[in-house]
């Protein structure tokens, strides 16, 4: 599968493995030319850089699209829906989308269940030094462990509470279960898997600092 990264702000640390297309927003694009990616696409109002740093993307980037700063839409969640419709097929890998203010963390993290990108949501990953977001849809699904990783947390989103968990440290019920997020599971195995029957579960790998 075709992969895509996209770097929104400033990522602690770049993910490794190839990428097919390297997308910068706004003041990550800067951080990908300072890495010394080759950069396809540069988005953003540019708000976060100057005007220096600004002509050095313009001039390294294969492609800059210039939003308004007045806009309903996020950087990122116009670069998203930008890299969705552009590569359907491909798996996308953000970094950088997970700190600073915690209105765009929400914002972020909950961008895959909107409407116009939730088609795409389970080749979407979010990545810092400390998590690893995921997403899937209904149904049932084999969740694999992930090295460097010891825990793993769910948040349901619209499943009517329908989530269910077996092969896990902390087994859950469709029965039991009676709040939205359930974090500081852990494996058991290789493997556990979740159920559940509409909406989307948010599975948020993670590790202590």
């Amino acid at each position: 599968m075709m992969r895509t990264l996209i770097v929104a702000g400033i990522a602690e640390s770049m993910p490794k493995g190839h990428f097919d297309k390297i997308i910068g927003v706004d003041r990550g694009a800067l951080g990908l030319l300072e890495e010394g990616y080759n950069i396809d696409i540069a988005i953003g109002d540019f708000d976060s850089v100057d005007k220096h740093e600004l002509r050095d993307i313009e001039e390294e980037a294969q492609e800059v699209i210039k939003l308004e700063p007045d806009k309903d839409e996020t950087d990122l969640e116009v670069a998203l829906l930008l890299a969705v419709e552009r590569f359907p097929d491909s798996e996308f890998v953000i970094a950088g989308g997970l700190g600073g203010r915690v209105d765009h963390f929400l914002t972020n993290i909950y961008l895959p269940t909107t409407e116009k990108i939730k088609t795409s949501a389970e080749n979407i990953t979010f990545i810092d030094e400390q998590n690893i977001i995921q997403y899937r849809s209904a149904g049932t699904h084999i969740i694999n462990q992930q090295p460097r990783h010891r825990y793993i947390g769910f948040h349901q989103v619209d499943t009517g509470n329908s989530l269910t968990i077996t092969g896990a440290k902390y087994p859950l019920t469709k029965e039991n279960n009676s709040k939205q997020t359930y974090t500081s599971n852990e494996f058991v195995s290789d493997t556990m898997e979740i159920t559940f029957d509409k909406g989307m579960v948010i599975v948020i790998y993670s590790d202590d600092v």
